[in-house]
């Protein structure tokens, strides 16, 4: 795949992010129960430029170190559109357990009104339909519309420079104590899929594998999904990212018609 972003921003992570040149092939393709989505590079492209442009706007009084995001999508294709946004402009992805007490956060972006940070400055739910054009139904008082709203802003977007010890990614595990852990930017891109701390069930942060085009990912929680995805375009190749509530037959088949392994590991 190639990464021209990476000729203008000095920051391992961002090169990691697809294009706009980049639309020869999908680099994201997804699978649900009943549900199939294709994404190029060029199209996760403008997404991420767009959500970028949006949280430049909306969260301007974030610290210079880039919004604090909170994600509450899921393992879900909207969940790395919003990552790529996110570290576009510098920013942090905020995961957290459902028991988790998150301290605050500048935006909070989630598929449900009861998954938003009530402190968040800025709060946006987003539809989960892939052809949705904006969020079905009343948005509650000064909730922006994940879909609507974002699509005014710009398909390009100047980023970074950052610095690559700056936090990629905070989790709160939902353990006591609940402590968050960060990732940085540099290490996220160096090992996308990160330590194993449970099965790997299509994880790995690998060399490429031998006559494959995709790997496959499927992961119980949206961190592991994000550094899967990742590990996946490190290695080259179209990422086919498998909802949990996918069973082992539509497993199979997404295997099967994408031609997607399980990535090997270095």
């Amino acid at each position: 795949m190639s990464n021209s972003l990476a000729n203008s921003v000095a920051d391992s992570l961002a090169a990691l992010l697809p294009s706009a040149a980049d639309a020869d092939r999908p680099w994201l393709v997804w699978y649900a129960p009943g549900e199939r989505v294709e994404l190029t590079g060029r199209v996760l492209h403008m997404w991420q430029c767009k959500i970028a442009g949006l949280l430049m706007t909306e969260a301007s009084s974030a610290a210079p170190a880039g919004p604090l995001v909170h994600l509450d999508l899921g393992v879900h294709w909207r969940t790395l559109t919003w990552c790529g946004g996110v570290w576009l402009v510098g920013g942090a992805a905020v995961f957290a357990a459902p028991d988790s007490a998150v301290d605050q956060v500048d935006v909070s972006v989630a598929f449900a009104p009861e998954g938003l940070h009530a402190d968040a400055e800025v709060q946006v739910l987003v539809p989960r339909e892939p052809l949705a054009r904006r969020w079905p139904g009343a948005l509650p008082p000064l909730v922006l519309d994940g879909v609507a709203d974002v699509m005014p802003h710009p398909d390009s977007f100047t980023a970074g420079p950052f610095n690559g010890a700056a936090a990629a990614i905070v989790q709160y595990p939902g353990q006591a104590p609940d402590v968050p852990v960060q990732v940085s930017r540099d290490a996220l891109a160096a090992d996308p899929a990160g330590p194993r701390t449970g099965p790997a069930r299509g994880r790995g942060a690998g060399a490429r594998n031998v006559g494959s085009r995709a790997a496959l990912v499927h992961a119980e929680t949206a961190p592991e999904a994000v550094r899967g995805v990742l590990a996946a375009w490190r290695a080259g190749l179209t990422a086919v990212l498998v909802s949990p509530a996918a069973d082992d037959e539509l497993m199979r088949a997404a295997a099967r018609q994408e031609g997607a392994d399980p990535l090997a590991p270095q």
